[in-house]
C-alpha cells in the first residue's frame, strides 16, 4: 500500500502547475452537489406540506425552488464538462513537457536502448490515461469529503443512527477500492505492457512497410499482428472481471446503505422517534449523499490504466542522467574567435559498466581549422568517437579537450552549439523545408537561410519544388531523394555556423553519381572550421591534413595518405578493400 501511496503522491504533484483549476473543479463539484441537496430539500418539503393537509397551491414556492435548483444544476454540469476538458489539456501538457524534457536530458544514450513504440505509447496514450485520476478523481475526493461531513452532520441531527450509517458506508466506499488495488494493479500493468508491445509492433510494421513488401513478408507479418491484436483483446476481457470486482462491492455498499438508512428511519418514525418530514428528508437526501460517492467510484475505475502507466512514467522520470551536467563552466572558445583545436587523450569507453571496452587508450590531436579524418572498418569505434565528442555518452577513462578544456567542464547545450554535424542518415522532421533548415538557427534571416542552401548546392532543387522553401517534406524526408536530404543536412550545418564540423559518413548513403555535388558542398562547409571526417569512402578523406586509422577501438596509425600507405597495414587493407568495391561498382554500371 505504501508504494501505491507514493505513486499517487508523485502523480498528484503534477497538479501543482494548475492550482486554480483544481480549486475551480472542486468548487463546481460542491456547487452541483449542494444544488442536489437543495432540490431534494424542496421536494421533501413540498410532499411534507401536502401530507400535512395543505393545498397544491401552498407547495408552489417549493416546486419553483426545486425546478430552479435543477435548472442551475444542469447548467453547472454543462459548464463542468467544458472546464474538465480544458483542465485536462493543461495537466496533460504539463506531464508531456516533463517527459519530453527528461528524455531530452537523458539523450540518445537512453532512447537508443528503448523501443520507440513504447516511448510513443507513453507520451501519447499513456499520458491521456492520467486524466481521469488527476482531473476527476482527486478533486472528487475533496467533494466527497465535504459532502460526507455535511450530510453526516445533517443526518445526525435528524437521526443519529442514520448519520453514523451514512458516514460508515461512505468511508467503506472510499477505502474498499484501495484494498483491491494490488491485485488490480498487476492486471492493469500487464494490460498496459501488452498494449505498448502491440503498438510498438504496429509502428515497426508501418515504418518497415517497404522492407516487408520487398521481402514478400507483409501478409505474414500482417497475420502475426492480427493474431497479436486478437490475443490482446481476449486477455483484456479476461482481466475485466478482476478490475470490476471492487465495483460490485461498492455498488452493494451504497445500495444497501441507502436502503438500510431509509428502513431505519421508517422504523424510528413508527416508534415516534422521527417525524414524517424528517423521514422524507432522509429518503431524498441519502440518495444525494451517495451520488458523489458513485461518481468517485466511476472516476476511480477510469483511473486504473493511468495508475498502471505511472510505473513506466516514473521509471523514465527517475532514471539518473548518464551525463554529468556542468552549470558553471565557461568555454575557453568564444564566438567570433579562431576555430578551436581538439585533443583526445588516452580515451577508453564501454557502453555498459561491466561490458567490453569499445575504445582503448585512444589519443588524437585534431588541429584547429584543419581537416582531420578518422577511418576504420565498421565496428572499429568511429561513430562511438563522434558520440563521445557530442557527449551523448561520457568517456570511461581519459579526456576530450577543446582548446585545452575538458568538455565535461562545458555545459552540454553550449558544447553542442559549438559543433555542427552531418550524419550518415540525414534526419528531416515532418514539416516544411524552411522549418527544417531554421532548426539550426531559428533567428536566421531569409537571406542567410537561402545563402546556406546555395552553398550546400540545395537552393536549385528547392526552388524547383512546387512551394519552394514552404514545401512539405513528409515524415523523415521521405518525399526527397537521399542526395537532396543530405544537401539539406549540409545547409543546416552551414546555417548553424559552428566552429567545429563533424561529418559522420556524410556521403556513404548516396550514390557516387551525386557524391561530387555533395563533396563540393562539404568543401564549402569546411572552410575556416575544425573538421573531423568519418568516412567509409576513402576517396573523400585521402586529401585530409591528418588521418587516424582505428582498429578494434585503438589507433592503428596516423599520418597523411602517403605516410600511411608506407607504414600502416590497417590503412593498406582499407585501401585495398575500397579499390575492390569500386571495381565491382564499375562492372555493374
Amino acid at each position: 500500500m505504501g508504494g501505491h501511496m507514493a505513486k499517487y503522491g508523485k502523480l498528484i504533484g503534477f497538479l501543482k502547475a494548475v492550482p486554480g483549476d483544481v480549486c475551480g473543479k472542486i468548487l463546481l463539484g460542491l456547487a452541483i452537489t449542494a444544488l442536489g441537496f437543495s432540490q431534494a430539500w424542496f421536494v421533501a418539503k413540498a410532499i411534507t406540506v401536502l401530507l400535512d393537509g395543505a393545498s397544491v397551491r401552498d407547495t408552489f414556492l417549493y416546486l419553483v425552488g426545486a425546478l430552479a435548483s435543477l435548472a442551475v444544476r444542469m447548467l453547472l454540469v454543462r459548464l463542468q464538462e467544458g472546464f474538465v476538458k480544458k483542465m485536462g489539456a493543461k495537466v496533460k501538457a504539463v506531464i508531456r513537457s516533463s517527459i519530453l524534457d527528461k528524455l531530452m536530458r537523458l539523450g540518445p544514450a537512453y532512447i537508443n536502448d528503448r523501443s520507440s513504440g513504447d516511448l510513443q505509447s507513453l507520451v501519447t496514450d499513456g499520458v491521456e490515461s492520467f486524466e481521469p485520476f488527476l482531473v476527476q478523481y482527486i478533486p472528487q475526493i475533496a467533494v466527497v469529503a465535504v459532502t460526507t461531513a455535511f450530510s453526516a452532520l445533517w443526518m445526525w441531527h435528524l437521526d443519529r443512527t442514520v448519520g453514523l450509517l451514512v458516514l460508515g458506508m461512505t468511508v467503506l466506499s472510499i477505502v474498499i477500492p484501495h484494498l483491491f488495488m494490488p491485485a488490480v494493479s498487476r492486471v492493469m500493468i500487464e494490460y498496459w505492457q501488452d498494449y505498448a508491445d502491440l503498438n510498438a509492433r504496429y509502428i515497426d510494421c508501418m515504418q518497415g512497410m517497404g522492407t516487408l513488401k520487398s521481402l514478400g513478408a507483409s501478409a505474414r507479418e500482417g497475420e502475426k499482428l492480427s493474431r497479436r491484436a486478437w490475443h490482446f483483446a481476449g486477455e483484456s476481457m479476461k482481466n475485466l472481471n478482476v478490475s470490476l470486482a471492487d465495483s460490485d462491492v461498492i455498488v452493494a455498499c451504497t445500495t444497501i446503505g441507502t436502503a438500510v438508512s431509509v428502513l431505519l428511519a421508517a422504523v424510528h418514525m413508527s416508534q415516534g422517534r422521527l417525524s414524517q418530514g424528517s423521514l422524507l428528508l432522509i429518503l431524498f437526501l441519502v440518495g444525494e449523499c451517495m451520488k458523489p460517492v458513485g461518481e468517485m467510484n466511476t472516476y476511480w475505475h477510469s483511473s486504473y490504466l493511468g495508475l498502471s502507466v505511472a510505473e513506466e512514467l516514473f521509471a523514465v522520470m527517475d532514471e539518473p542522467a548518464r551525463i554529468r551536467e556542468s552549470c558553471s563552466g565557461v568555454p575557453k572558445w568564444q564566438p567570433g574567435g579562431d576555430p578551436p583545436g581538439i585533443r583526445i587523450e588516452n580515451v577508453s569507453f564501454r557502453y555498459e559498466q561491466d561490458g567490453e571496452e569499445v575504445m582503448r587508450g585512444v589519443t588524437m590531436d585534431i588541429p584547429a581549422g584543419r581537416m582531420t579524418a578518422i577511418a576504420g572498418r565498421s565496428g572499429s569505434g568511429k561513430t562511438t568517437l563522434v558520440q563521445l565528442l557530442l557527449r551523448f555518452y561520457d568517456v570511461t577513462g581519459g579526456s576530450i579537450q577543446i582548446n585545452g578544456q575538458d568538455i565535461r567542464e562545458i555545459p552540454v547545450e553550449v558544447l553542442r552549439r559549438m559543433i555542427a554535424v552531418v550524419f550518415q542518415e540525414s534526419y528531416l522532421f515532418y514539416g516544411t523545408i524552411r522549418e527544417n533548415l531554421l532548426m539550426a538557427r531559428p533567428d536566421a534571416s531569409e537571406e542567410e537561410m537561402m545563402e546556406a542552401a546555395r552553398l550546400a548546392n540545395a537552393h536549385e532543387f528547392i526552388a524547383a519544388l512546387p512551394d519552394g522553401y514552404d514545401t512539405m517534406v513528409g515524415e523523415r524526408g521521405a518525399t526527397l531523394s537521399g542526395g537532396e536530404r543530405q544537401r539539406l543536412s549540409i545547409a543546416r550545418a552551414i546555417l548553424k555556423d559552428a566552429p567545429i564540423l563533424l561529418l559522420d559518413e556524410a556521403t556513404s548513403s548516396v550514390d557516387m553519381a551525386h557524391e561530387a555535388r555533395i563533396r563540393e558542398a562539404l568543401d564549402r562547409c569546411m572552410e575556416n572550421r575544425t573538421t573531423i571526417v568519418v568516412a567509409h569512402r576513402l576517396s573523400t578523406i585521402r586529401q585530409a591534413d591528418r588521418i587516424y586509422v582505428l582498429e578494434d577501438g585503438r589507433v592503428a596509425g596516423c599520418g597523411t595518405d602517403g605516410e600511411l600507405m608506407r607504414s600502416c597495414p590497417a590503412w593498406q587493407r582499407l585501401v585495398a578493400a575500397q579499390k575492390e568495391q569500386e571495381e565491382v561498382y564499375e562492372k555493374t554500371e
